[in-house]
């Protein structure tokens, strides 16, 4: 069994969107699948991910993350555990999907753990120079939101096949 493109679109973007915040994949991605019925077996990642625990804590480490990212003070993206905790959140976001959909996992993971590798030094060297003006900082890191919120969508879109709502 081979892994679908849409499937790893998908690991693209969501790992794209952990480089950038690295809670809110695993909030959009547990989201999406606690509304589905279809995930009976379909894997550790999704009952983790799927659990009450879960759609409980996930939004408000997402939430943190997303006003902590604003402070001067907040730690760079780039240190090792950071990163390391990046991939692994990437990785269980695509296992999650993979496993939703009953396809094979080590492709998407490791899509999904490289690409926030990527996008977490990208951003991170995109802002740099912007950091000592907390206003223009805290401006780019709103469109670092914005983008990552679209970009979710887009990858959540593309692996569980959900129409646009509100056309």
């Amino acid at each position: 069994m081979s892994t679908s493109s849409n499937l790893l679109w998908a690991a693209l973007a969501i790992g794209a969107v952990t480089g950038m915040r690295s809670m809110l994949a695993p909030t959009l991605v547990s989201r999406a699948l606690s509304e589905r019925g279809d995930l009976q077996g379909s894997g550790e990642a999704v009952q983790l991910l799927t659990s009450d625990t879960a759609q409980t804590f996930l939004p408000v480490l997402a939430a943190g993350e997303i006003a902590g990212d604003k402070l001067p003070f907040a730690p760079d993206r780039t240190i090792v555990p950071s990163m390391m905790f990046r991939a692994l959140s990437a990785g269980v976001s695509t296992a999650a999907l993979a496993g939703a959909r009953r396809e094979p996992l080590l492709m998407p993971v490791l899509l999904g753990a490289t690409a926030a590798l990527v996008a977490s030094k990208i951003g991170l060297s995109l802002r740099k120079p912007y950091q000592p003006n907390a206003l223009l900082n805290a401006t780019l890191g709103l469109a670092e939101d914005c983008l990552a919120l679209g970009l979710g969508r887009v990858g959540l879109r593309q692996a569980l096949g959900e129409e646009r709502r509100g056309r």
